[in-house]
């Protein structure tokens, strides 16, 4: 019989498991991963950065939104990089840089921490070191407050007016206040309606299309100008990445196996006698020595064969071959049984190999007086002359005591005759 073993198992009754990741140039497992052997399978310990049944999903630590305050994630293998707007730093992104800390107010003026920049709120007399006052140009209109800011001011304009100059109501777009974007006269003043890919009160901000994380899948995104790119991990496509490719249409498994399509990657179910990633590998069927008896072994496919030594039978060679079953020995011999051999022990009166011989008995010697020797089975007889008899011919014949002599007469023997005397 000949047992066909499900995939991981081998042997001639499908008793020993296959060790998966031992076969030679074939570890299963993607991108540096361990591989542990099971019975009938195994699973791969990842390095860090990595998942899926063979590590070959990179995992994309960006997914969880670790960077704070707007920064930007960079996914990398095993960790992440955040890219910080200007005024945080930490790791995350997460640690407001202090701008204070070093003293820029002089004259006593306090400094006040802002985003990516400071303020300074002087003490009255001398200005913090020639800070211009942009409010003496009297740049608030219609009765407007004007506050003086660091490279800047702020215009508290009365009801009916409007910043930037606290200008009437009708003129709200005559200073163009919109950067990216169209001029809207409303009730309350104006409105900027931005151009695509801006933000803002003014339009003066672009905006970051990726911050609702629109790549699926672990795909990267790159802020365009009113728009995204997403650069997809392996094993997915589209404009989000949220297309599984098909692997298998490649037809990447060997040797007719199976491919199954999964998420962001393929598997391969190889056919019995195949092992590896891509089921490339003959699993050698000889490896675990299945021949007997020093014979030589032969792989094939989820098989092998043995080339028997002299003297052993069977589909391991693990018969003796009994050569005494042929009954070589003949004329009743008695056959003992070796290794590739046999002898025969012969009855009385022959000799050979296989007692083939009759032994010939008959001797120079063995019958007298031109007795004639035959052969026969450990024996012989003589065929004696005339005038001769016994076992060997020594006894010569008195024809005389048969009285053939009639009338009294005297009989005379002679050799295998007689006489008589009347």
């Amino acid at each position: 019989y000949i047992c066909t073993c499900p995939q991981g198992h081998k042997g001639a009754d499908c008793t020993e498991d296959v060790d998966e990741c031992a076969m030679a140039n074939s570890n299963p497992c993607e991108h540096a991963g361990k591989c542990v052997n099971t019975e009938g399978s195994f699973h791969c310990e990842c390095l860090k950065g990595y998942t899926g049944p063979r590590c070959e999903m990179d995992i994309n630590e960006c997914h969880s939104n670790p960077c704070q305050n707007d920064a930007t994630c960079l996914d990398k293998i095993g960790g992440f990089t955040c890219l910080c707007m200007p005024g945080f730093k930490g790791v995350h992104c997460e640690e407001d840089i202090d701008e204070c800390l070093s003293n820029p107010c002089v004259n006593n003026g306090v400094c006040l921490d802002k985003v990516n920049r400071f303020l300074c709120v002087c003490p009255p007399g001398p200005r913090c070191n020639a800070d211009i006052d942009e409010c003496t140009s009297s740049p608030c209109h219609n009765g407007g407050t004007c506050i003086n800011e660091v490279n800047g001011f702020r215009c508290l304009c009365p009801e009916g007016f409007h910043h930037p100059h606290c200008q009437p109501q009708a003129d709200g777009c005559l200073s163009s206040p919109c950067l990216h974007g169209n001029c809207t006269h409303v009730s309350s003043g104006y409105k900027c309606v931005c151009d695509p890919g801006w933000i803002g009160d003014y339009c003066s901000t672009e905006g970051n299309e990726c911050k609702s994380n629109p790549c699926q899948n672990g795909g990267t995104c790159e802020d365009l100008l009113n728009g995204y790119r997403c650069t997809c991990r392996k094993g997915f496509k589209g404009e989000r990445c949220t297309v599984d490719i098909d692997e298998c249409l490649s037809k990447p498994c060997k040797n007719h196996a199976l491919c199954h399509n999964i998420q962001g990657s393929y598997l391969c179910e190889c056919r019995p006698g195949f092992t590896g990633g891509d089921c490339d590998s003959n699993i050698d069927d000889c490896l675990s020595n299945p021949c007997q008896n020093g014979a030589s072994c032969v792989d094939g496919i989820n098989s092998f064969s043995c080339i028997c030594l002299p003297g052993f039978h069977g589909d391991k060679c693990q018969t003796d071959t009994n050569e005494c079953l042929s009954e070589p020995c003949r004329n009743g011999g008695t056959c003992t049984h070796y290794v590739n051999s046999y002898t025969c022990k012969c009855p009385p009166g022959f000799e050979g190999t296989n007692c083939e011989s009759n032994i010939d008995e008959c001797t120079d010697s063995s019958c007298f007086n031109g007795g004639t020797c035959v052969d026969g089975i450990n024996s012989f007889t003589c065929q004696c002359p005339l005038g001769f008899t016994g076992p060997f011919c020594l006894t010569e014949i008195n024809e005389c005591d048969s009285h053939p002599c009639l009338n009294r007469g005297t009989c005379v023997d002679s050799l295998g005759t007689y006489r008589c005397i009347c």
